[in-house]
Order: structure tokens, then sequence, then C-alpha cells
């Protein structure tokens, strides 16, 4: 497992300064709003450079350098949903139905001057229609059929699924047989060696 000095350093090796500032901003005000209510697990706090920022931007690396919308799913407490918009210029638009969740996130956009920064309280299923999303991520929101079918409105072929899943990867790809298909493929994560990843693309009902 990394440090949290070392996986500030993976930031600062791959975006400016400006970035990585916004990136430890936003850490902090997640730990001072944990005291509030529990936007993270507490055992993860001393590690929130890792468990919560290295976990969200890995996502960015893996979207080759898309531009367009951003949609994220489930934001919660902010991952990876605000991560991406701080490191991105491109739209970002933060799916999260609970409503203390979503006052957090409109609030932390605004401290940070995130202007790329939409937040929606809402289910996924109830999010009217936008230009169809560039990239589609949800952190260990919901198995991958009912994700697909809350969201596919919001996508066309050309998206880019972009799921942390666990150890679940694998047998949830297998289970969509006969409900959805696509291309799957799944990539281990940078955090933890035994979680996984599925990128997905062309999701379509089977």
């Amino acid at each position: 497992m990394m440090t949290e000095d070392e996986a500030r350093s993976w930031f600062a090796d791959r975006y400016d300064a400006a970035r990585v500032e916004r990136v430890a901003r936003f850490l902090e005000i997640v730990r001072e709003e944990s005291g509030r209510q529990n936007l993270v697990a507490a055992s993860t706090l001393p590690n929130l450079w890792f468990r919560h920022g290295l976990d969200s931007a890995q996502l960015v690396e893996l979207a080759e350098a898309r531009e367009g919308l951003w949609i994220d799913i489930g934001t919660g407490g902010g991952f990876p949903g605000m991560v991406v918009a701080i490191l991105r210029d491109s739209p970002t638009l933060l799916v999260e139905p609970r409503q203390k969740r979503a006052s957090f996130l409109r609030d932390a956009a605004d401290a940070l001057g995130l202007a790329n920064v939409r937040v929606e309280q809402k289910r996924a299923e109830s999010v009217a229609p936008q230009p169809p999303a560039a990239i589609v991520s949800a952190r260990a929101v919901a198995a991958l059929p009912a994700l697909f079918g809350g969201a596919a409105h919001l996508t066309d072929r050309d998206t880019l699924w972009l799921l942390p899943k666990g150890r679940s990867a694998r047998s949830e790809v297998e289970a969509l047989t006969g409900s959805w298909q696509g291309l799957f493929h799944v990539e281990h994560s940078l955090t933890d060696p035994e979680s996984l990843i599925v990128i997905a693309r062309g999701i379509t009902p089977a």
C-alpha cells in the first residue's frame, strides 16, 4: 500500500500544481465534513489520498483522454466524481439521491470554484436524458444489470463505462448473459490488487 506522501506524489507526477492543490483542498473538506456526516468509512480517513483520491483518479487515467460529459452515479461523499471534475475541464454531472450528500457536493463544488460540476439529487433512472455521456462511472453503487438499466438512457453505444466493482467484477459480467451485451474488459485497481474495475463499451440490451 502506498503512503499518503507517495499517493500525493502520484498526482504531482501527472497533474499541475493547481489541480493537485484543489484535490488536497477537497480531501480536507471531506475530512472536516466527516465529523458531521459519514461520507467515507472512518477507518479510511488517515489514508484519504490513497483510498479515495488515487482510487478515483485512476479512472481518469483509464478514460483515454476522452472529452465530453462525465456522469458519476451515486457520487456520495464525492468519489470518484469530484476528483474527476478537478482533474478534467469537461462537464461533470454528479448523480446523488440523498439530500444531505447532494448539498455537500454542491457546497464543495462552490468552495473549490468548480464551474464544470452539476449535481442532480435523484436516482439515475430519474435524471432527464442529457446529450449522451462520453463516460459513466459508478463506484460500488449497484450490480451491473441494475446499473445499466438505470442509466442506459443517459448513454449511447460510444459511452465508456468505468465501474470499480471490487472482487465481484468477473462474476457480475458473466451474470449479464442474456440481458446486456457489449465489450467488457477488467483492470486491476491501483489501490487494491484484489479489486477490479469493469471497463465497458457498446452497452445495449441483449
